[in-house]
C-alpha cells in the first residue's frame, strides 16, 4: 500500500487538491477510469465545499470514488440504503482515525494540524484497501 501513498503525494505536488489527488490516486490504483468531467466537478470541493474549509476534500473525493461504484444513476437501480450503506462504513472508519470532517479543524492546531500530504495520502490508502477488502466493483 505504499505505492499508493507515493502516488497520492505525486499528485498533490503536481498542484492537485486534495479531493483530485484522492480520486486521481483511487482511479490509477483501481483502474477506475473515471470520466475527465468527474474531476472538473470535484475540483471545485478542494479546501471544503468552495475553499469554505468545512467538509474535508479527502473526505468528500473517497466519498465521489465510492459514489462512482456504488452509486445509482436512476432511483429504479438500487435503494438509498444500498448505496449508503458503504459510503456510511467508510465514512465511520474514516471518523474513527481523523476525528473530525471539517477541514478548518484538521488544520487548526487546538486539534493537531493533519498535514495535507498526510491526509490525501492516507485516505487514498484507506480507500483502497476499504474498496478491496470489500470487493466492491
Amino acid at each position: 500500500m505504499e505505492a499508493v501513498k507515493d502516488i497520492a503525494i505525486s499528485y498533490f505536488n503536481d498542484g492537485n487538491n486534495c479531493v483530485e489527488t484522492v480520486m486521481k490516486t483511487c482511479s490509477d490504483v483501481l483502474d477506475l477510469h473515471l470520466p475527465e468531467e468527474s474531476y472538473r466537478m470535484a475540483s471545485i470541493l478542494g479546501g471544503g465545499i468552495g475553499g469554505s474549509g468545512c467538509a474535508c476534500g479527502a473526505l468528500t473525493g473517497a466519498s465521489l470514488v465510492l459514489g462512482a461504484l456504488v452509486g445509482r444513476t436512476n432511483p429504479q437501480e438500487k435503494t438509498k440504503q444500498e448505496m449508503n450503506a458503504p459510503v456510511h462504513e467508510f465514512y465511520t472508519i474514516w471518523m474513527k482515525h481523523f476525528g473530525v470532517s471539517c477541514c478548518r479543524v484538521l488544520k487548526s492546531p487546538a486539534h493537531g494540524v493533519v498535514p495535507c500530504p498526510e491526509l490525501m495520502s492516507v485516505t487514498a490508502e484507506m480507500l483502497v484497501r476499504f474498496i478491496k477488502d470489500r470487493g466492491i466493483k
